[in-house]
């Protein structure tokens, strides 16, 4: 048996051939990218005798690595082969591809001919917010060395993160090396970010401070050290910590016989976030995904995989979650290869969980709508 929200309708064929109105029409422009009871949950199960064709594996997959174009694509041509044998599962990844696009006229289009083919009501469109889903996903990992020899490549991905938002979280968690021209370069990046008005959310303060104070000394005057100082004092200005920011000031300035950086009061929106992975959203025993689960957000995978450790029966909500690519699933898979029929995944989209069949990983949850 394997579960899934996705049920096959059996209908008779009373519609006939359906075609898309011209070829025009067939090809989208699709943008790259208090308790809870557990018998309350509505799941529908089905036999696994229902495959995926060919042409819809391979759309989910083509989704899966960011190319939504093709999948669209050949989601189309799909439809027209399938037109009066009712089988739901290539509509069902079309309608969310146009939706994650937010190409509502080509999504209605096809609800006309979804009504054609079914005689029933077709998925509705949902409003919601692009740029407030574009906000949540802002995070950048520093590596766990930075030096000379790699601050340069680093700090370029950094500027490109800096440049695709307005506030950016940053995780230093993992910095253990951190050599004096490297500091001097990212204190100088993140200085020119600041007087953008850029907000800069702290994750791994803890870790970067434990480590600058190890390296800098008071009255120990050398001055390839200075640089370690100045980003540390900028590390209390972010914070918003007025206190330690002038005692440090004040050490810095005794130590190179120089004048203290002078406090600027913070932007309000630049607030610390605690070290350590970033929890969606945690409401009545079940963990809210609040975005895409992607290798390049890595904190995605850690607090699902810290929430399904802790938790016998753990209920995951993918109601946020538009994409799932290859290595994220395929750490997925592991979870659920630990805790098999133990993971119950809610509200997946039809093309996350045609890759989650293709993966293997629906024969190990429960799927429910």
């Amino acid at each position: 048996m394997a579960f899934s929200f996705i049920r096959k309708i059996i209908a008779p064929n009373t519609s006939g051939n359906i075609t898309l109105e011209n070829e025009s029409d067939a090809a989208p422009i699709v943008a790259e990218e208090s308790g809870f009871d557990l018998s309350q949950l509505s799941i529908e199960v089905i036999d696994n005798d229902s495959l995926l064709t060919p042409i819809q594996e391979e759309a989910a997959m083509l989704h899966a690595s960011g190319q939504s174009i093709a999948a669209a694509k050949i989601l189309h041509s799909e439809l027209k082969k399938i037109a009066g044998l009712h089988q739901t599962e290539a509509w069902l990844m079309l309608f969310e591809l146009l939706q994650q696009n937010n190409d509502k006229q080509l999504f209605d289009k096809v609800a006309l001919l979804f009504v054609l083919e079914f005689e029933k009501t077709p998925p509705t469109w949902r409003q919601h917010s692009v740029k407030a889903s574009s906000e949540a996903q802002n995070y950048y990992q520093f590596p766990a060395i930075l030096s000379h020899s790699n601050i340069d490549k680093e700090l370029l991905a950094f500027q490109a993160a800096l440049q695709a938002c307005s506030s950016l979280r940053i995780d230093m968690a993992k910095i253990k090396e951190i050599d004096t021209i490297a500091a001097a370069e990212l204190l100088a990046v993140w200085q020119r970010s600041v007087k953008k008005g850029i907000r800069l959310q702290l994750l791994g303060n803890h870790e970067i401070e434990t480590l600058l104070r190890s390296r800098i000394q008071t009255s120990r005057a050398i001055p390839a050290e200075a640089p370690l100082w100045l980003l540390l004092i900028e590390l209390q200005q972010i914070q918003g910590l007025q206190d330690e920011f002038e005692n440090l000031a004040v050490d810095y300035a005794i130590t190179f016989e120089v004048s203290p950086p002078s406090w600027i009061e913070p932007d309000q929106h630049a607030v610390l976030i605690p070290a350590g992975p970033i929890e969606p959203v945690k409401k009545q025993d079940r963990l809210y995904i609040e975005s895409d689960i992607l290798n390049t957000k890595p904190e995605q995978i850690a607090a699902i995989r810290d929430y399904v450790q802790q938790r016998s029966f753990p209920v995951l909500d993918f109601s946020h979650v538009h994409r799932v690519d290859f290595d994220s699933a395929g750490q997925l898979l592991g979870l659920c290869m630990d805790k098999p029929q133990q993971i119950t995944l809610c509200h997946a989209n039809a093309l996350v969980v045609a890759l989650f069949r293709i993966m293997g990983i629906t024969e190990l949850v429960t799927l429910s709508s």
